[in-house]
């Protein structure tokens, strides 16, 4: 009977993590729609989601591993997930924090004229981000090694993306000083995708431990 509890609380547990992953995600999308369209609408929604869904979903998840460990005394493997999530949770609202702070660039840059070309790294990036997002957790929440590998690789392409945007930004302050505040803000928006990579590596970090019980370099 405890077991079979217990085994309804971890079920429950997946299921939130699965709900806020996906949340993050979209929420991720919508920043980067908001950033490339200048949509103030959009990215006050963005705000407004992190601050009342994922956060108090955050809140929630965290308090579910507390009980679950305090109530049901997992041992092994139970117990590598249970205490894991907790800090997969964390990296996740980071994530989710990340979208946030790129949607409220939006207002800054709302008259500034679109920089195709750093815009659209900027979109790779949101994208390979979102990827890695969704593959990180997919395979914490099954606990598989599936997708591991390749949220490192998708970590490295971020990190390269990041870094080939610098030139192109200076050489447009360069060229043009009154661009001054759109390259900044595409500078501090491509910072944000950037740690979110590292969130997403960090989950599939974990994940690795909660497979094998011990922490591997990816």
């Amino acid at each position: 009977m405890a077991r079979s509890k217990f085994d309804r609380e971890l079920k429950h547990l997946k299921t939130d993590l699965r709900l806020m992953s996906k949340l993050v995600q979209k929420n991720l999308g919508d920043a980067t729609d908001a950033l490339r369209r200048r949509d103030i609408k959009l990215s006050s929604e963005v705000i407004k989601k992190d601050n009342e869904e994922i956060d108090i979903l955050y809140r929630e998840v965290e308090e579910r591993c507390i009980l679950c460990i305090a109530l049901h005394q997992p041992v092994a493997g139970d117990l590598r997930f249970i205490s894991t999530a907790m800090s997969v949770v964390s990296n996740l609202e980071r994530i989710g924090d990340y979208a946030k702070d790129i949607a409220m660039i939006v207002p800054y840059i709302k008259r500034e004229p679109p920089l195709d070309d750093i815009e659209e790294t900027l979109r790779e990036m949101s994208d390979t981000c979102i990827l890695m997002t969704k593959h990180a957790m997919n395979s914490f929440i099954n606990k598989n090694k599936n997708y591991v590998e390749s949220v490192g690789v998708d970590e490295d392409k971020v990190d390269s993306l990041y870094g080939s945007i610098f030139p192109k930004l200076k050489e447009r302050m360069a060229a043009n000083p009154d661009n001054s505040s759109i390259v900044l803000n595409l500078l501090l928006a491509g910072r944000y995708f950037e740690r979110i990579g590292d969130h997403a590596l960090n989950i599939s970090k974990r994940t690795m431990f909660v497979v094998s019980g011990a922490w591997k370099y990816i």
